[in-house]
C-alpha cells in the first residue's frame, strides 16, 4: 500500500506540501524589457521537495533537490526544473517507494539502504558555479555535478585529495584570486566536533586543507571570509548521535549555550590560530558580507533572538515562539585589539527584518555599501536594500507574495557597485503562481524593468546564482 504524503515542517513555524513535478516552459510570458546585461545567461537555484513520501514531522532541509534554470537567450527566457538525481532518489524510484527516513539520521532509514555512501546528500540548498562546472552543493556533503544546458545529474564532483566528507553549502569566491573558499563540520561524516578548512583555486584544483576543532558540535551553515580574516560561527544547536540512534532530530536548540564565533588570520592554522568569542542569545543562519578595518572585523548577518531554525525543538521538547524566530540584519564587530570581554559589539539595523542577504559579489570580502535581502516585516513582505554608508534603507514592496532571495548581476564587469540588476523569485500565494521579477540594483523601490511570469509555482529554492553566456 502506498504511503500517504505529510507535509513538512519549514521555516517560521510553516507547514508545506511537496509539489512533486519537473516543468518546462519554453518561452515564458515577459512582462517590460530585458536587460542588455541579462539577455545572454542562466540564473540556476535549487531548494527541497519530495517525490516520495516522507516521515511524520519531517522538515524542508530533508526534501530532494529540485534544480531550476532560468535561461535568457537575446530576450527570451525559458524556464525548465529537474529533481537532482542522487543516489538515494534513484533508489527510491526503483523500488516506487520511500526508502529514506528523516533528515541526516540514518538509524530511521529501510534496511536495504542502511549504508548508502552520501546517504544525506539531496542537492537541494545551493545552485553553485566554479571553474566551468555547475554544482548542487548541500553543507553535510560532496556536491553532485549538472549539466548546465539540461539539468542533468552527471556525478558527484571530484575534490582531489580531499579528507573532508563534508562542503560548505555556502562557499565564498575570492573575486581577486577565483579561489572557492569552504570548510566543512562533521567533517568526518558523524556530528563530533571534527571540522576541515579547505581551499580550491579557480580551477577547482583542491591547494589548501586544515583541521581543526569546534568548541562543541553545533550547527555552522555560513560563514565570513574577508581578504585578512576568516569567520567561522557555530550556534547552539547541537547534534547528537545517541539521540539520532534513539530516532530523535539531528539538531536540538541549548538556550543555555552561547553562539561561538571563531575568528583568525586568513593564512593562519585553524587549529592553533583561531580566537573564539561568544555571543550568548542569538541564533543566525546566513551571511551578507565580511571585512576588516585595522584591528576589526565585521561581519553583516541576519541574527534572531531565539531559533530561526524553528523546526528544531529545545532540550525541553519545545519549538520556537514566533517571536524568537525573527531574523534582522545585525552589523556584528570583533575588536581584536581588545579582551575578550570587551571586544564584541552588535549594532541591529532598524527595519531590516528578513533573511536571505546578497550583495554585488565583486565586493565581497571587503569593506562594501549595498546589501539585499527578502523583507520580512510581515505584513509588510519586499525586497530591502541597505545602503551601508549613509544608514538608508529602500524597499521594494509586494503586495500578496513574499521573495525567496535576491541576486546581483552587474550592469557590466567595471560598473560601480550596485549597478545593475537584482533577480528576484517571487511568490503570488493567492494566485499559486511564481514570478521572476528583475529591479534596479541602485534602487530596488522602483518598479521592476521586467517580470518573468511562470503559470504555476514552485518549491521554495534557497539559494542560486547567475551565469552569464
Amino acid at each position: 500500500m502506498p504511503e500517504l504524503f505529510h507535509p513538512f515542517a519549514s521555516f517560521a513555524l510553516q507547514k508545506r506540501m511537496p509539489m512533486r513535478f519537473e516543468a518546462d516552459v519554453f518561452e515564458c510570458e515577459v512582462e517590460g524589457e530585458i536587460p542588455e546585461a541579462l539577455r545572454n545567461g542562466a540564473y540556476y537555484r535549487t531548494g527541497g521537495d519530495r517525490l516520495y513520501p516522507t516521515l511524520e514531522d519531517d522538515i524542508i532541509l530533508n526534501g530532494d533537490g529540485m534544480f531550476s534554470m532560468f535561461k535568457f537567450e537575446d530576450g527570451h527566457v525559458s524556464y525548465r526544473s529537474r529533481y537532482v538525481k542522487t543516489d538515494r532518489l534513484k533508489a527510491e524510484m526503483a523500488a516506487r517507494r520511500r526508502l529514506y527516513g528523516t533528515y541526516r539520521n540514518k538509524h530511521t532509514d529501510d534496511e536495504s539502504v542502511s549504508n548508502l555512501p552520501n546517504r544525506d546528500n539531496t542537492g537541494n540548498t545551493y545552485a553553485f558555479a566554479h571553474h566551468g562546472e555547475l554544482f548542487a552543493l548541500r553543507e553535510d556533503s560532496r556536491p553532485y555535478r549538472l549539466d548546465p544546458d539540461t539539468l542533468e545529474t552527471l556525478d558527484v564532483g571530484e575534490f582531489g585529495a580531499l579528507k573532508s566528507t563534508a562542503l560548505t553549502a555556502h562557499p565564498k569566491i575570492d573575486p581577486v584570486t577565483g579561489e572557492w573558499w569552504s570548510y566543512g563540520v562533521f567533517a568526518a561524516g558523524e556530528p563530533t566536533t571534527d571540522a576541515s578548512l579547505h581551499v580550491f583555486d579557480k580551477d577547482g584544483k583542491l591547494v589548501r586543507e586544515q583541521w581543526f576543532h569546534t568548541p562543541y558540535p553545533g550547527l555552522s551553515h555560513d560563514w565570513g571570509i574577508t581578504r585578512e580574516h576568516i569567520v567561522l560561527p557555530i550556534m547552539p544547536l547541537v547534534a547528537s548521535e545517541a539521540r539520532l540512534r534513539s530516532g530523535g532530530a539531528y539538531y536540538e536548540y541549548d538556550p543555555d549555550l552561547p553562539s561561538k564565533w571563531g575568528v583568525m588570520p586568513r593564512d593562519g592554522d585553524p587549529a592553533r590560530d583561531m580566537r573564539w568569542f561568544d555571543i550568548p542569545g542569538i541564533v543566525m543562519g546566513h551571511v551578507m558580507n565580511a571585512y576588516t578595518e585595522g584591528s576589526k572585523v565585521i561581519i553583516d548577518t541576519p541574527c534572531s533572538p531565539g531559533n530561526c531554525f524553528s523546526f528544531f525543538k529545545d532540550k525541553h521538547g519545545n519549538l520556537p515562539a514566533m517571536p524568537e524566530t525573527i531574523t534582522r540584519i545585525t552589523r556584528i564587530t570583533f575588536d581584536l585589539s581588545k579582551p575578550d570581554a570587551e571586544a564584541v559589539t552588535l549594532e541591529p539595523v532598524t527595519g531590516a527584518l528578513g533573511d536571505m542577504p546578497k550583495i554585488d559579489d565583486r565586493f565581497a570580502m571587503q569593506k562594501y555599501r549595498f546589501g539585499y535581502f527578502a523583507l520580512r516585516d510581515f505584513p509588510q513582505m519586499g525586497i530591502g536594500q541597505i545602503d551601508w554608508a549613509t544608514g538608508a534603507m529602500k524597499v521594494h514592496e509586494l503586495q500578496g507574495a513574499a521573495s525567496q532571495e535576491p541576486v546581483f548581476v552587474p550592469r557590466t564587469p567595471d560598473a560601480p557597485e550596485g549597478d545593475g540588476y537584482l533577480l528576484v523569485a517571487v511568490d503570488r500565494m493567492a494566485e499559486k503562481r511564481m514570478d521572476l521579477l528583475i529591479l534596479d540594483g541602485n534602487d530596488v523601490s522602483r518598479p521592476p524593468l521586467a517580470t518573468i511570469k511562470l503559470p504555476f509555482g514552485q518549491p521554495m529554492c534557497f539559494h542560486g546564482c547567475w551565469v552569464a553566456a
